[in-house]
This record gives structure tokens, C-alpha cells and sequence, in this order.
């Protein structure tokens, strides 16, 4: 039977820890070019104090990195920042490995941006563009590392840090060159912190590209002293065939007892076609996400699945197929500390057979796997006249009955419906689930999502 397998998401859980390396790793071999005289007076932070439990921890290296407290070379495999997120190839698998994927990319930008704030304290902000030490005429040369970089004051608040790609020392970028990496951020006399990071993913990884990478990459950043948001915004490639873009939120409420909801994290794909392409489905599906969690990582989360198509193939070598739905799904998911679940409930809210049935009406056989309808519907207790008359029989059916028995006891290596609900915050928190209205900053389209310019 087929899975519902999220494959294609490896791309960009690949892509998010190969832009860490790629930009941390190049930008720390100038950390010779010191100027004391533009330390801040008060270090600044991005860190939200994500739990481990919801960001998966750091990576091994991250942790030998941060404990040599200094700046990893050009040519050192250790990354600082970076952390372990879903250990699955399908993060919506259960709603805390979906957690750890959204949270634990926001925890590696915030923390690439707290290193970079922390490595320009010590480099000239003149705005004058320098070498690093990739020299493209090198043969130790890295087409994924910054040939130039730039640092400046915009005003006595804010500052601009710029890297360059693919440069070489006698045909160097210019003043007013677009950069591939762009991070800019003011901290203000009352303590709030503002700012934005780019990263213009075709231009630092030129050589190892894949169609379904994302190709631009922006998170704002909003701190006071009642909350701190970051707001990341993916954009694809045009040639990808299924998403145009995925957006993460991740809020810390300030406010909040350590006890209660202290993180939301919001996520929304805008998807150009389905996980699956059938033919006699033309739908585009919605991803709705929406997690929270305590200070310790306890937490609950919501997938929200709408017109999502699914074949359910039972034997391809025997032309066994149940058919082609189209249904809508919420997955929730209470999770303690540990990550294990307290409450699992998945549910179908409304499906319809869609065609390409072949499965018989009757005999077949469980093993060897060829069953019929008449097996099928009782193994799930559907009761006897299922499959027939007006009960998921024809195209356009109502199969909500059948959907919810496939899921409610596992699906697909997905956990079955367990435990009950804690009627604790976090049942409050579900019962009024937010989401996100566009994956665009502007809510229309990308018209100047990328462009290198932060106004506080």
C-alpha cells in the first residue's frame, strides 16, 4: 500500500543546513580584521530560548564548535549553529517531528544571525567591501564560500552586514552590487530589536543545485519586551512542480508563565500541485500548521490538510487499486518534554472517491495482499453494503467513513489514535487554532520580498 511519503521536503531541510555551512563557514575565516573601537556597548541576541525538545537539539559538531569559543576557519567542518530538527524523511508524520522542523530552522537562522551580529562587532564599518580568504584563483577556492564581504552603519542604531559570492580580486562587487547574503539590524535605546536576513540561494550555491531547492530565503526579526517574533519566507524555484512557497512564524510571548504557551510556530505552504499528480485530480491542496509549546517543550500541534489527494494502490502487481480521494485531514498531536505523545488523534473531515478503482467487489485474499471491498470493509467494520449504492461506491462519493478507519489505526508507518485529551492549555490552544493568511510578506505576491533594504 502506498505511503504518504513527504520525500520531496528533503530539499529543503537539506537546504537550510547547507546555507548555514556555506555562509558561517566563509564569513568566519575574516575574523582577523578586528576593530575594537566598533564594539557594542551590550551584546545583542536573536536567541529565543527554544527548548531542545522542540528544535531537536544541536548537532554534535555545533556543540565542539560553541565550546572552543571562537570563530570556526574557512576550512573547519564544525558548524555552530546547527540543529537536528526532524529526524524524519516525512516531518508530517507525527505533529512533534512537524514541530522540530519548523522550529529548528527558525533556531538555526536566529542563531547564524546572533554569530554574524557578534563577528561584525569586530570588523571595520566603513562600508567598504573587503577580501575574505577565498580567492577564486586559489586552488583551495570554494564556489559555496564569500569572496567579499561589507560591513556599515546606517545610522547609530543600525547596521548592515553583506556578503558576496564569485568575485575575483581584479573584477571585485561594487558598491551598490547586490549581495548574495544581506543582514541588517537596529536595536534601539529602549532595547527592541529589528532586523532582516536574505540569502539569495541560487547565488551561493551555484554548482549543487536541485530543482526543488528553494531559491531565495528571508526571516524578519521583531523583539520588545511583550514578544519576540521571526518570520521566515521561502520562495521556490519556478521549475518546481509542487510549492511556490513556505513560510514559518515562531512566537515567544514574554508574558507568559513558563508553564503555559510561551511558543507558538506557525507554518503555511502555498502549493502549485499535489504530493501526488493524478489525473482525474486537478485540486490544490492548502498546509496549515500550527504548534505550541511550553518552556520546557511540552506542547501540542495541529497539521490541517485540505484537498489533499491519495491513491491507495494495494497491489500494483495484481492491478489491486482502491482508488484515487480527495480529502480534508487535521492531525493532533500532544507531545510531552521527551517527545513522546500524550494525545493522538487524526480525522478526516471530508473525502470523495475520485476514480481508478479496481479492487473486486468480492473473494481476494489478505495474504498474499490482493483483498476485495467485501474484505476491506469488514476488516474496518464499514458494515456490509459498503462500497455500494451511494456509500463510496461511484465518483463523487462521500468516503469520510472509509478515510477516518484507514487513518484512526495507522497509516502509512503513522502512529494510530491513541491516548485522550489532557483538556489542559494546550486543548484550549487547539480549539482556536491561528494560521497564517499568505506565504508573501506583502500577502499578494514575492514583488519585492528579496530586496536588499530594511527600514526599522
Amino acid at each position: 500500500m502506498i505511503r504518504i511519503n513527504n520525500f520531496r521536503f528533503k530539499g529543503l531541510t537539506i537546504f537550510i543546513i547547507m546555507m548555514l555551512s556555506v555562509v558561517l563557514l566563509g564569513a568566519c575565516g575574516e575574523g582577523s580584521k578586528k576593530n575594537p573601537e566598533t564594539s557594542s556597548a551590550a551584546p545583542l541576541t536573536l536567541d529565543m530560548g527554544l527548548p531542545d525538545s522542540i528544535t531537536g537539539g544541536p548537532r554534535p559538531q555545533a556543540i565542539a564548535a560553541s565550546q572552543r569559543m571562537e570563530p570556526a576557519s574557512r576550512s573547519d567542518s564544525n558548524v555552530p549553529c546547527a540543529y537536528l530538527g526532524s529526524e524524519e524523511e516525512d516531518p508530517f508524520r507525527n505533529g512533534y517531528e512537524m514541530t522540530k522542523f519548523m522550529v529548528s530552522a527558525i533556531a538555526t537562522w536566529t542563531c547564524l544571525a546572533d554569530t554574524l551580529i557578534e563577528i561584525a562587532d569586530g570588523v571595520p564599518h566603513d562600508g567598504s567591501i573587503y577580501e575574505t580568504d577565498n580567492d577564486t584563483s586559489q586552488e583551495d577556492y570554494d564556489a559555496e564560500d564569500p569572496t567579499h564581504y561589507q560591513v556599515s552603519d546606517e545610522s547609530e542604531t543600525q547596521t548592515t552586514i553583506c556578503f558576496y559570492y564569485a568575485y575575483d580580486r581584479t573584477s571585485p562587487p561594487q558598491q551598490g552590487d547586490d549581495p548574495q547574503f544581506y543582514l541588517s539590524w537596529n536595536a534601539s535605546e529602549n532595547g527592541d530589536i529589528q532586523g532582516r536576513l536574505i540569502i539569495d540561494g541560487e547565488g551561493v550555491n551555484t554548482d549543487d543545485r536541485d530543482p526543488d531547492d528553494p531559491t531565495m530565503m528571508r526571516m524578519d526579526f521583531n523583539f520588545d519586551d511583550t514578544q519576540e517574533v521571526a518570520d521566515m519566507f521561502l520562495r521556490f524555484d519556478d521549475n518546481n512542480e509542487w510549492a511556490d512557497g513556505f513560510r514559518i512564524q515562531v512566537t515567544k510571548d514574554l508574558t507568559a508563565g513558563p508553564l503555559g504557551r510561551v511558543f507558538t510556530a506557525l507554518g503555511l505552504m502555498k502549493m502549485k500541485a499535489q504530493f501526488f499528480a493524478l489525473d482525474d485530480i486537478t485540486e490544490i491542496p492548502n498546509v496549515h500548521m500550527f504548534t505550541v509549546s511550553d518552556a520546557l517543550g511540552n506542547g501540542a500541534a495541529l497539521a490541517k490538510f485540505e484537498e489533499i489527494a491519495l491513491p491507495l494502490e494495494l497491489n500494483q502487481a495484481l492491478d489491486n487499486h482502491l482508488g484515487n480521494y480527495l480529502f480534508d485531514k487535521d492531525d493532533i498531536y500532544f507531545f510531552k518534554e521527551d517527545g513522546d505523545w500524550d494525545w493522538i488523534h487524526k480525522s478526516i473531515s471530508d473525502a470523495s472517491y475520485r476514480g481508478s478503482r479496481t479492487t473486486p467487489a468480492n473473494g481476494g485474499t489478505w495474504d498474499p495482499f490482493n483483498p476485495s471491498l467485501a474484505l476491506i470493509a469488514t476488516a474496518l467494520d464499514l458494515g456490509d453494503d459498503y462500497f455500494t449504492g451511494s456509500k463510496c461506491a461511484d465518483i463523487g462519493d462521500d468516503c469520510t467513513d472509509l478515510m477516518n478507519a484507514v487513518f484512526a489505526d495507522g497509516f502509512a508507518d503513522q502512529e494510530p489514535n491513541q491516548g485522550f485529551d489532557p483538556t489542559d492549555w494546550r486543548s484550549d490552544a487547539i480549539a482556536t487554532p491561528e494560521t497564517l493568511d499568505s506565504v508573501y510578506p506583502n500577502g499578494t505576491n514575492w514583488n519585492g520580498a528579496f530586496d536588499y533594504v530594511f527600514t526599522p
